[in-house]
């Protein structure tokens, strides 16, 4: 379908819905063709739109969707500020700019048809959007249910006040301002890092330093995206009753331990969705990648990602209640291991090689079942790539996450008195 589109039909919308369970459920039982089958379901109900336009509606239509969530959250109206003047600002400007920087005049060259069709796949988006709420939902209450088999002590849950959560998404803010300086001040270490991962992809690819300040800058304008979508997520879900409780907090800690295995089971095929539905890629990924490099400054999504995916396929809005354990779990930790272009042959990876030559890898740093069957990189690559440790030693990427967030915890809370167990004593345990 081209050109103008039309509002569509609930049929449309019911078929979206069912297509993505299938590609959820195909993905993870290994049923390819049926695989590949939904997955050609799900692109049929998207139309093209041009990657400009889709990216200049996506960060337009963004800034009021926080606003809102903000807003039903309770934040205070000083925080709110806050969001807006330091995060959303930034992200709004630079991210024109940005968008200038790469297309020109393209940037103000909006038709009719492409708010029409940026809608369509706007509205498909939100259908695979419910599909992830209602997987986190399920899996919210299965660990409830899981709750009553375990100890009375080991039952209830923790709250702290909102004012110390405001206080902690503020200074994480500025705790990634900050490394978004020091990325600018080491910025042909990242050129550097880039023209390695070309090299050993084969190809003489390179990053100039003009290009890499201007990625650094959109890059960091963004880094909030994550955090404060799912930090107004978890307040909303216990204002309307719902909190989260210790077995929740158990299921979220192992989780991130083993962040690279999960993957292949809780994100992987979504990814992969993504990557392989253009206009879905343009609407929810894009600005994870529009980059040529990689810096350790991203949220790891795009603008729409974290909504479609349900807050996050990986109970980190869990996390957000609790003033920085979603920094310390996920941000210091592996965020950082796998985005950053580490200028040594030996650090390169695979989720690395995903970034900066676009290979077809999508569960991170552990290639799946479905990424060794039919991803064309992993075999071309493989050997190459012998010269990293990481590839070497698949799990070494979750312990390096896991040294990483007891690294920097430390030293912010001996070096700056900042993190979790300066506010720790503040929470109210409900049993």
């Amino acid at each position: 379908m081209k050109g103008s589109v039309a509002l569509a039909p609930f049929g449309k919308i019911a078929g979206m819905y069912l297509s993505t369970w299938k590609v959820c459920i195909s993905y993870l039982s290994c049923r390819w063709e049926a695989h590949a089958e939904a997955t050609k379901e799900v692109q049929e109900a998207f139309v093209p739109v041009g990657m400009c336009q889709t990216m200049v509606l996506n960060v337009i239509t963004y800034v009021p969707l926080v606003l809102f969530l903000n807003s039903l959250a309770g934040f205070s109206v000083e925080y709110q500020r806050f969001i807006a003047a330091y995060s959303l600002a930034p992200t709004l400007l630079m991210g024109l700019c940005y968008y200038y920087y790469l297309f020109r005049a393209k940037v103000w060259q909006l038709s009719m048809s492409d708010l029409l069709g940026w809608f369509n796949n706007w509205l498909m988006a939100m259908v695979i959007s419910v599909v992830s709420f209602t997987q986190v939902a399920i899996h919210y209450i299965l660990l409830l249910w899981l709750e009553q088999l375990l100890p009375s002590s080991w039952q209830g849950y923790m709250t702290f006040p909102t004012e110390t959560i405001e206080t902690s998404v503020r200074t994480v803010v500025f705790l990634l301002y900050g490394l978004g300086l020091v990325l600018l001040l080491t910025v042909p270490l990242w050129c550097e890092g880039y023209r390695l991962c070309s090299e050993l992809a084969g190809r003489e690819n390179i990053l100039s330093k003009s290009e890499a300040v201007m990625e650094i800058l959109y890059t960091t304008s963004q880094l909030a995206v994550v955090l404060q979508k799912q930090t107004a997520l978890a307040l909303i879900q216990i204002r309307w009753g719902f909190p989260f409780h210790f077995v929740h907090f158990a299921a979220t800690l192992l989780e991130n331990m083993f962040f690279h295995q999960m993957v292949q089971f809780k994100y992987a095929w979504i990814h992969k969705l993504c990557h392989e539905v253009q206009p879905l890629y343009r609407l929810a990924h894009l600005e994870h990648h529009i980059c040529k490099g990689t810096y350790p400054t991203t949220p790891a999504a795009g603008l729409w990602e974290v909504w479609i995916e349900g807050g996050t396929l990986f109970f980190c809005n869990t996390l957000a209640c609790v003033p920085y354990f979603f920094f310390h779990a996920a941000v210091s930790g592996p965020n950082i291991v796998v985005h950053t272009m580490w200028p040594q042959k030996s650090l390169v990876q695979w989720h690395t090689l995903h970034h900066v030559v676009h290979s077809d890898i999508y569960a991170l740093n552990v290639p799946s079942k479905n990424d060794e069957e039919f991803s064309r990189d992993v075999k071309k690559f493989r050997k190459p790539l012998q010269s990293s440790f990481f590839v070497r030693h698949p799990d070494m990427s979750d312990v390096a996450g896991f040294a990483m967030v007891f690294f920097v915890g430390l030293v912010l809370h001996y070096g700056a008195g900042i993190g979790l167990f300066q506010v720790w004593h503040e929470r109210i345990v409900h049993q």
